[in-house]
């Protein structure tokens, strides 16, 4: 994948989360290509496993903390999906993460490629006051972003 000039009107975007302008401007889907490494695999114990993403050196990072509406590529399919860049903070982590949860998928990722395609971005990122309350948000997301995803049809820069 080719890496690109983003303008900067675009990455002040991205760096308040409003993704629907950035693509505007970009005239494309942002999109942010990275390994999957391990993690702490809470999301698994909540029913929704991630996949931690390690950025490609040189891959562009402008993206606010939150959770976005994303689709996933992993070698030649698209899925559906949602992403948390943050601190964890019910966990109280001190460092900043990308977990990729991938809808109806279960394959083992570790050590995979994946491309990820920016389409929207839900909320900021949220301290829940337990793992229940952190599970139906978590819920309610996934439910908001299959709403949001389904039928999209924008191209992909690297599928063409």
């Amino acid at each position: 994948m080719k890496i690109k000039q983003i303008p900067l009107k675009a990455k002040n975007a991205l760096a308040v989360g409003n993704v629907l302008e950035a693509n505007a401007i970009l005239g494309d889907v942002f999109s942010l290509a990275g390994k999957v490494v391990a993690g702490r695999q809470v999301g698994r114990t909540l029913g929704f496993p991630t996949a931690n993403l390690k950025l490609n050196d040189g891959s562009p990072f402008y993206l606010a903390n939150g959770v976005y509406a994303v689709k996933i590529r992993y070698k030649s399919l698209f899925y559906n999906g949602m992403v948390n860049i943050g601190m964890r903070p019910t966990f109280n982590q001190n460092e900043i993460t990308i977990e990729v949860n991938i809808f109806d998928f279960s394959d083992d990722l570790y050590g995979q490629d994946l491309i990820l395609y920016f389409f929207d971005r839900l909320r900021d990122e949220m301290k829940f006051p337990n793992l229940e309350a952190l599970k139906l948000q978590i819920i309610l997301d996934k439910q908001r972003i299959l709403e949001l995803l389904t039928n999209r049809t924008e191209p992909y820069p690297d599928s063409k």
